[in-house]
């Protein structure tokens, strides 16, 4: 008759701080990638928005269709002397203060169509672009004080606005 040992306390508690690990990163929301998020205003426009990072300056921010057809429409304001940085900026509206429109060719959000939202600046001296993939739906979906970020790829994340403001500064470096 073989007689089997039971594991000592030491193995145990290994083997419960190994799930209670394994468990608590399968259920922790992914932080946003990027620098850029869309929203949706309190009065239903959309919104563009940089997450803080230190001594970033905006250059341009663009919203442009992303069917692939050929024909560029798109929606996108320019900072032409890079004396001022914004911290979001609103679609269809008259540009910040010092800044000045570029391209108005899209006017509208229209359903079906998937767009790219984009911004394009300096952190340090380098250049340190956002991108974030939508769809009208998209914004539809997001619940109250959530934006959209980008999550790598051509994948987009619904995320808490004050988190994607607020995370990490690995983001913040070009």
């Amino acid at each position: 008759m073989t007689r089997r040992r039971r594991p000592g306390p030491g193995r145990t508690a290994a083997a419960l701080a190994a799930l209670a690990f394994f468990a608590s990163a399968c259920d922790s929301t992914p932080e946003p990638k990027g620098v850029l998020a869309v929203e949706r205003a309190e009065d239903g426009g959309v919104r563009l928005l940089l997450a803080e990072c230190p001594g970033y300056v905006a250059k341009d921010f663009s919203v442009l269709e992303d069917t692939g057809d050929g024909d560029t429409v798109a929606w996108s304001v320019h900072n032409g002397g890079w004396t001022s940085s914004v911290r979001d900026v609103r679609l269809f509206q008259a540009p910040p203060e010092g800044w000045r429109a570029a391209d108005g060719t899209l006017t509208a959000l229209r359903d079906g169509v998937p767009y790219v939202a984009t911004v394009n600046g300096t952190s340090g001296g380098r250049s340190l672009r956002g991108r974030v993939p939508f769809t009208t739906a998209d914004l539809a979906g997001l619940g109250g004080g959530q934006v959209l970020a980008w999550a790598g790829g051509d994948e987009t994340m619904k995320t808490d606005r004050d988190g994607f403001l607020h995370a990490g500064p690995g983001r913040c470096r070009p």
